[in-house]
């Protein structure tokens, strides 16, 4: 399988990979097809990292898939909400989420265990919208 701080690592590298597919902030079958193509992305690059991470290479490049596909679904929702509030391009705040991609990967370079709280993070607000988004449809559906 492979050392905790070799799976953490490419953990990170995918999250990255997914947080930079997600600042284009499509929704629908295009944050599907990007999503994909991060899916792929990651998996190449996991299986290039596997050997200097000291992970297996389908190990590496599962551990940076999954973690490219996750932060894909939440970065490219998180930016698709904002954009609709806006109006306009995200264009600022996919430069901000290209900057904390660019903090992660040093993370996971520096301090891979760290990743898991990058992870807790961004499921903290994958889960943090989707209640919020229900409270908001709950409560549009008590003014029928």
């Amino acid at each position: 399988m492979g050392s905790f701080s070799g799976i953490c690592l490419e953990l990170g590298i995918g999250i990255a990979i997914g947080m930079l597919a997600g600042t284009t902030g499509t929704h629908g079958s295009a944050r599907g097809r990007m999503t994909i193509l991060a899916g792929v992305i990651a998996l190449a690059a996991g299986i290039l990292l596997a050997a200097s991470a000291d992970v297996s290479t389908v190990a590496g490049a599962l551990f940076c898939m999954a973690g490219a596909v996750f932060a894909c679904l939440i970065v490219s929702d998180v930016v698709s909400g904002a954009g609709r509030r806006e109006g306009t391009g995200s264009g600022a705040l996919g430069f901000l989420v290209s900057l904390v991609a660019l903090v992660v990967v040093a993370i996971a370079l520096l301090i891979e265990p760290a990743v898991l709280l990058v992870i807790a993070a961004l499921a903290w607000l994958g889960i943090s919208r989707r209640r919020r988004a229900q409270r908001k449809h709950a409560g549009l559906r008590v003014l029928r």
